[in-house]
């Protein structure tokens, strides 16, 4: 077999013998304590200073050592030097990766640790400050895509207020930095959201006919947290804390952490087809109004973090739909229906070929011929997946 000179030098550049950075000695010295632990810890401190990181790995062990062995920092002299070295690992993982799936878990991992820090440092929060507020800053100067990966994380961004807000006697310097990063977060989520359609007004007309006056009173409700009428209220309020804040004041801070964050929107969302369900059931048009929804989910990428439940809950719908709807409709949402597995098939390829796999029992089930070739025929279209 011929063998790529290059991919040999490659190889031979990666099997270096690395030593462990000095700036990671502190490190060494904090988890000393836990002998049975440094041949593990050595390990992941030698995969930091290779020249060529696994940054899978890193962001894993980081998290693991951040989190599990928080209490030898906050008991450590050296403990804030020590937790601004693992901030820094994150920020570095989110910088340096590539992949997007691990600047996800590092945007994630940054979180909770600093969470953690805030919440479980018995020693005073206030040695953790001048790091802290690195770290805030630091996020906050993020842009574009990487900045909505904190906005729209599972471990959300306006906690940090909220852990930070009742410790904040202890405290001895301003809350510029806080209160900077939670104006631009509450900023960026409520631009995103009015920048989409209102999901009111995008219901009802997609309901259509089926959806009375009477109806409508009564499904109108659900979506008032996320309205856009509600958003543009939260959006004035913070624009008169932006335009009369003293940054360095906690008051400002107690402001923000009564608006409604990114969150409680995804939470509204989540709950929605449900609720729409329960409602239109008692007419025959629960399923209907929840599976609209939940194609209306899908489309929004900034629910992306529910979207492999949102695909689950349209798998049982969808397949209950097959089994109860005319064969006009059932056509309608197979085409619906793959669309959206066309798009979703990399991201959850478990979940996406079991709804192809519930779908085509339904269907199978019809013994509608044209509908069984309409199927298969959407089934090949959608392409193979590799082993």
């Amino acid at each position: 077999m011929i063998k790529s000179k290059a991919l040999e030098v490659n190889l031979a550049d990666y099997h270096v013998d690395v030593a462990v950075d000095e700036k990671y000695l502190i490190l060494q010295d904090i988890m000393s304590r836990y002998y049975g632990l440094m041949d593990g810890f050595n390990t992941f401190l030698k995969e930091l200073s290779h020249p060529y990181r696994n940054w899978n790995f890193i962001v894993a062990e980081a998290r693991r050592y951040g989190l599990e062995y928080f209490h030898l920092f906050d008991n450590h002299p050296s403990g804030p030097e020590g937790v601004r070295l693992f901030v820094d690992i994150f920020i570095d993982a989110i910088d340096a990766s590539r992949q997007m799936e691990v600047r996800a878990e590092a945007t994630d991992n940054l979180l909770l640790f600093l969470q953690k820090t805030l919440r479980d440092s018995k020693s005073g929060v206030d040695r953790f400050m001048p790091v802290l507020n690195l770290a805030f800053e630091k996020i906050g100067s993020y842009t574009g895509e990487t900045f909505f990966l904190f906005v729209k994380s599972y471990y959300q961004l306006n906690k940090l207020g909220e852990y930070l807000l009742p410790r904040s006697t202890e405290i001895s310097g301003g809350f510029e930095a806080i209160n900077s990063l939670m104006l631009k977060y509450f900023n960026t989520t409520y631009a995103y959201w009015l920048c989409n359609k209102d999901p009111v007004k995008w219901f009802t007309q997609e309901a259509g006919l089926s959806l009375s006056e009477d109806h409508k009173k009564k499904v109108v409700p659900f979506f008032e947290e996320i309205s856009h009428q509600r958003i543009n209220t939260f959006n004035r309020k913070l624009t008169r804390i932006t335009e009369s804040a003293d940054l360095a004041s906690p008051a400002v801070l107690t402001d923000c952490m009564e608006l409604a964050g990114y969150g409680r929107m995804v939470r509204t969302y989540r709950r929605l087809p449900q609720e729409l369900f329960n409602t239109g059931d008692k007419i025959g048009r629960g399923n209907e109004w929840k599976v609209v929804f939940l194609f209306h989910m899908m489309s929004i990428s900034g629910l992306s973090m529910i979207h492999e439940e949102v695909l689950r809950d349209i798998n049982r719908t969808v397949s209950w739909l097959i089994e109860n709807e005319t064969r006009m409709n059932i056509r309608k949402l197979l085409q619906k229906t793959f669309a959206i597995l066309a798009t979703q098939t990399v991201s959850y390829p478990a979940t996406a070929l079991n709804c192809v796999l519930n779908m085509g029992r339904g269907v199978f089930r019809t013994d509608q011929n044209e509908l069984i070739n309409y199927f298969v025929d959407q089934v090949v279209q959608m392409g193979f997946q590799a082993p």
